[in-house]
């Protein structure tokens, strides 16, 4: 664990996407039309619109008594733990495929890269690198928050892109359950359970996606949290935990930003800019090459910066024309840009655009012109909200 961060807590998030075409959403996506295959090959190239999808995101309810993100749909994920470094992975993976990355596709970036992957972790006392221990904190999470185990047999494969996830179905479920419950009292449990499951981790499913900082002006807890993409082929028999987790829901991209804007539900800004992106995606098939693919660029650590302006504010990200040049990002100062000029105004009089305009929880506007870095995309909607104006 990076002992340096002293307003930041390391940590990491993995969005689950599985096909639905054999599978019923959840109650609270009631539109049917999404189980249905997908009948064009033409996605929409600009704005949100009706569109069939043939997959589903994993949205976690959190616990209204949380202490951070309160009540909010989120990503699995969580903290990460000393024990998903432990050097008891070496040994576990040995048999499979050795340190420091344990075959995981070598990432090309070499600047800018994201300081969670890019720390030398063997200062840190580990000989566990960052790519891989983040990827073993984001599967325990997703295990502990909604029982999908992201595992796979523990003997040579050729293929170690292939998916892998064991179901509550496929053994005992109150063995598991009970190993559940273990690892949520401690995380080296998990190291147990796959030592007697004779299984791993699947850290070759999980692709590398995106980095977030919490924000200074949120207050509370901030964390430094790595995101990764995960497609499986179908929706796994999940579980939420009823205590971190008050409510679970499979829901395509489309839903999710639908349920956002009639305000049936709340979803942080990161996690909607991410699920904007997977909205130009409707084809699960598409969106797995996409990540396969993309991840080998890497991506960037986004510090997201408040603009305060006369009639709300706006989450500035690096490329936008006001984005500061060198953001502090030790955390000690607390960055509020202010104008007195309206957010139309401020937008008007600059050419590199890639900001949130907010005026109210649910009412989110994207703005951006630039060109994304690392071949990745920019979310497709523009206006989250129907009553924004443009």
């Amino acid at each position: 664990m990076n002992r340096d961060l002293r307003y930041w807590k390391e940590s990491a998030t993995v969005i689950l996407a599985a096909g639905i075409r054999k599978h019923s959403l959840s109650k609270i996506a009631t539109n049917t039309q999404t189980c249905q295959p997908p009948q064009g090959k033409n996605p929409p190239q600009s704005r949100l619109e009706k569109s069939i999808f043939d997959y589903a995101l994993l949205m976690l309810q959190r616990n209204m008594r949380s202490k951070f993100l309160p009540n909010m749909y989120v990503f699995p994920g969580g903290q990460i733990s000393p024990a998903d470094f432990s050097s008891e992975w070496i040994q576990l993976f040995h048999p499979f495929c050795q340190p420091p990355n344990f075959k995981l596709n070598t990432v090309k970036q070499t600047a800018r890269r994201s300081p969670i992957f890019a720390v030398d972790r063997r200062k840190l006392g580990s000989q566990i690198s960052g790519e891989v221990a983040f990827r073993i904190c984001a599967i325990r999470e997703t295990f502990e928050e909604s029982g999908v185990l992201l595992v796979k047999p523990n003997h040579p494969d050729k293929d170690l892109n292939s998916q892998g996830v064991i179901q509550l179905t496929q053994y005992n479920q109150n063995k598991l359950a009970s190993w559940r419950s273990l690892v949520q009292e401690n995380a080296v449990n998990f190291i147990r359970l796959c030592k007697e499951l004779d299984c791993l981790p699947n850290i070759w499913a999980l692709k590398e996606w995106s980095n977030w900082l919490t924000p200074t002006f949120q207050g509370g807890r901030r964390f430094d949290t790595a995101f990764f993409i995960c497609c499986l082929e179908e929706i796994p028999f999940t579980v939420h935990d009823g205590c971190e987790i008050s409510f679970h829901s499979w829901m395509t991209p489309t839903e999710v930003i639908e349920h956002h804007q009639s305000e049936k539900l709340f979803i942080p800004p990161p996690q909607w800019y991410e699920v904007g992106r997977l909205c130009r995606f409707p084809y699960l098939q598409d969106l797995e090459q996409f990540s396969q693919d993309r991840s080998v660029e890497g991506c960037e650590r986004w510090f997201p910066v408040r603009l305060l302006a006369s009639d709300g504010f706006a989450t500035l990200y690096p490329g936008d024309e006001l984005y500061p040049e060198d953001p502090d990002f030790t955390g000690e100062t607390e960055i509020n840009l202010t104008s007195s000029k309206s957010l139309k105004q401020l937008r008007l009089e600059v050419t590199r655009l890639h900001r949130t305009e907010l005026r109210n929880l649910y009412d989110y506007t994207l703005y951006v012109n630039i060109e994304p870095r690392y071949k990745h995309v920019h979310p497709l909607m523009i206006n989250s909200h129907p009553n924004s104006n443009l």
